[in-house]
């Protein structure tokens, strides 16, 4: 069945849910999500407060939204696509390692507000587990990517392999590695892919 076009309504429903989302990101980066209100979205994204509420939610919903601003900012899918679509094991391999660099080059005031704050507020730890969920479910994917292509290591257990690709992909390992051991986002992503493929790859 085809899809029904989508409505001007729709699209402008979606636009406005659209700049709430970016306004709430950018004062949650900048002010912290406690000191932050429904108020001061509103006003940065130029409409109501009501008009928040009836786009989005609450605040913590706002939170909750988060993952899908990172996932479509971030082009995760894209990503996955291409990288997955390619068939090469050395290049399905570096999937993990080349989403988390884009998510830190694109939403690292994201992931920074999130991970710092995760530790005094429960909707952002919360936010932080959905994440973190993803992460190792995409981790699990490439993983049976690299199964269908015959390029495990036999002696790799696959759900060992799916851990330590999420484990040395994880967002907030490589943000400590930027922002507390000065590592590039090129250094980031070649030492996570590499080390992925010696650890998770067959003998080619």
């Amino acid at each position: 069945m085809a899809e029904q076009p989508i409505t001007r309504r729709e699209r402008q429903a979606q636009e406005t849910q659209r700049e709430i989302l970016q306004a709430a990101r950018q004062l949650f980066a900048e002010h912290g999500y406690t000191r932050t209100t429904v108020r001061h979205i509103a006003e940065a994204a130029g409409v109501s407060a009501q008009t928040v509420y009836d786009s989005i939610g609450s605040k913590q919903a706002l939170v909750a939204r988060l993952n899908d601003l990172i996932d479509e900012e971030a082009g995760i899918a894209r990503i996955v696509g291409e990288r997955i679509g390619s068939g090469d094991p050395a290049v399905i391999v570096g999937t993990s390692a080349r989403i988390t660099r884009s998510i830190l080059e694109h939403c690292g005031d994201i992931v920074h507000a999130l991970v710092t704050g995760a530790t005094a507020e429960a909707e952002l730890a919360a936010a932080l587990a959905e994440g973190h969920r993803r992460h190792v479910g995409g981790a699990r994917a490439v993983v049976q990517a690299l199964r269908d292509a015959g390029a495990l290591d036999r002696s790799v257990d696959a759900g060992q392999a799916a851990e330590t690709m999420a484990a040395l992909s994880d967002v907030s390992f490589c943000l400590l590695l930027r922002d507390s051991y000065g590592w590039s986002l090129d250094r980031i992503e070649a030492w996570v892919a590499e080390t992925t493929k010696a650890l998770v790859l067959g003998p080619s």
